[in-house]
């Protein structure tokens, strides 16, 4: 059964802007921190033990999962040893996408986060 704190978690967005941002201290920063290094960040960022922080370490974990999904990882490039190219406007729809739970984890409902993917896309051409 959930819990409210969690279903609470679930609905508190991260700004786009911010997500982007914390992606990038994630990738950058975790070099040397060890183990909690989202916590951590998330901490700095936000401030320890708050709603974003939190919402942020979920839609953190969220996207790890989606990444193993085959829809999601057509989006990602082919990784080339330990690297996946990851679009910003994926990171930045993790952010605001609805979560959901299955089973004992958090997720995002693929198709809702590409939608918003896609929604959050820059313009391809010159229409």
């Amino acid at each position: 059964m959930m819990t409210n704190e969690i279903r609470a978690e679930l609905a508190v967005r991260v700004d786009p802007a911010d997500m982007l941002q914390y992606v990038y201290e994630l990738m950058v920063g975790a070099e040397g921190e060890g183990a909690d290094t989202s916590a951590r960040i998330a901490a700095r960022q936000w401030g320890a033990d708050t709603p974003v922080a939190h919402a942020a370490e979920l839609r953190w974990g969220a996207l790890n999962r989606a990444f193993g999904d085959a829809r999601v990882r057509i989006w990602t490039g082919r990784p080339q040893a330990d690297q996946i190219h990851v679009p910003a406007a994926l990171i930045a729809a993790a952010g605001v996408a609805p979560l959901a739970m299955a089973d004992h984890d958090v997720v995002f409902d693929i198709p809702t986060l590409l939608d918003v993917t896609l929604q959050m896309s820059e313009p391809a051409g010159h229409g």
